[in-house]
């Protein structure tokens, strides 16, 4: 059960760091482990186990689902998570799956042209600035002009905890 446990907290922990807005798998995982640690019998324990390998699964499917949303990488994907919102159409979502592809590759390409990008502030601002341009220009119209600051805030940051200054 400790290497289950093990395996899966790292798992967790990996795939966080990648896309944030997989918390909820680290809560679950949490939920999981207090409650085998506030009763420990014998049916507790199967219990316990058969979340675990549940959990394992859910993880497996979260992996793989930049390939279901039709992206090349994960990475993609993550961007798509941090500007999702919900009331979307199918064709918002369709414009958005575009915006994080178009817009990670901008980001990137600035980023390999920079010298600690995140350690100067002349730099963050084009980053900003540049993240800004092209929500105002590429997101759906569903996207209001004030909650614009707060997803070019949002990829920004998402974007300097990613890349901490190397694309």
């Amino acid at each position: 059960m400790k290497d289950i446990q093990e395996l899966l907290q790292e798992r967790i922990v990996q795939m966080m760091a990648a896309n944030p807005s997989r918390i909820n798998f680290y809560e679950k995982y949490q939920e999981i482990i207090h409650n085998y640690n506030a009763e420990q019998n014998r049916a507790s324990i199967e219990k316990t186990f058969e979340d675990l390998i549940h959990l394992i699964e859910e993880l497996s499917e979260e992996e793989k689902r930049y390939i279901r949303e039709g992206f090349e990488n994960d990475e993609q994907l993550s961007l798509y998570d941090v500007l999702f919102k919900d009331d979307l159409s199918k064709e918002d979502i369709r414009k958005l799956k575009k915006v994080a592809k178009d817009l990670l590759g901008k980001i990137k390409s600035m980023l390999k042209t920079m010298d600690h990008p995140f350690d100067k502030q002349e730099t963050k601002a084009s980053i900003v600035i540049a993240i800004r341009d092209l929500l105002w220009q590429e997101l759906p119209e569903s996207y209001s002009d004030e909650s614009i600051t707060y997803y070019r805030d949002a990829v920004f940051n998402y974007i300097s905890q990613r890349y901490g200054g190397v694309a």
